[in-house]
């Protein structure tokens, strides 16, 4: 199977795991005469060539590891199986940690070449390739099991400090 097939038949797997994609292409397939995998692999050529050189690729790289697994988590929701769940809050754990890695270093961030394009494939393997359960469970959690009583300490003198300031307030309504 050559390099080219492969990847049509992973356009194949995706378009059958997501029924709404499908369905969204089946009209404009329909009108262009082209077939929905050569769409999907046109719009993937033109959003890689547009992350790696276009304006606002970092908007677009956003865009796409926000919105896109955002619906999946509402669809994850609203189904009765749990384990779709557990996917998801990992993959927001995940993604969390990686935007506080990435605010503190934005300045370098910004110097490596085509950096939407490599974060946008970061992303996207966190959500296809399961890449966000092999961060969680080999970095993340491990660290927080470590650490959870430390952190639980601070969470409860936010939560003390914040029961105080809501307190304060209120008085301070009252007077």
């Amino acid at each position: 199977m050559s390099q080219l097939e492969k990847v049509k038949a992973g356009v194949e797997d995706f378009l059958t795991k997501y029924p709404f994609v499908d369905n969204a292409l089946t009209p404009v397939s329909e009108k262009t005469k082209v077939s929905k995998i050569n769409l999907v692999l046109g719009v993937g050529a033109f959003t890689a060539v547009w992350l790696a050189i276009g304006y606002g690729s970092p908007f677009l790289c956003d865009f796409i590891g926000f919105i896109f697994p955002a619906y999946l988590s509402f669809k994850a929701v609203e189904t009765p199986d749990t384990r779709d769940d557990t996917q998801w809050l990992t993959y927001w754990i995940v993604y969390s940690y990686f935007g506080i890695v990435e605010f503190f270093s934005d300045y370098l961030l910004f110097w490596i070449p085509f950096y939407s394009l490599i974060k946008c494939c970061f992303l996207v393997w966190m959500v296809h390739y399961q890449g966000a359960s092999t961060l969680y469970n080999s970095f993340i959690r491990p660290w927080l099991v470590q650490n959870e009583s430390r952190i639980d300490a601070v969470v409860d003198k936010i939560d003390d400090a914040a029961d105080k300031l809501d307190d304060f307030v209120e008085r301070s309504k009252d007077d």
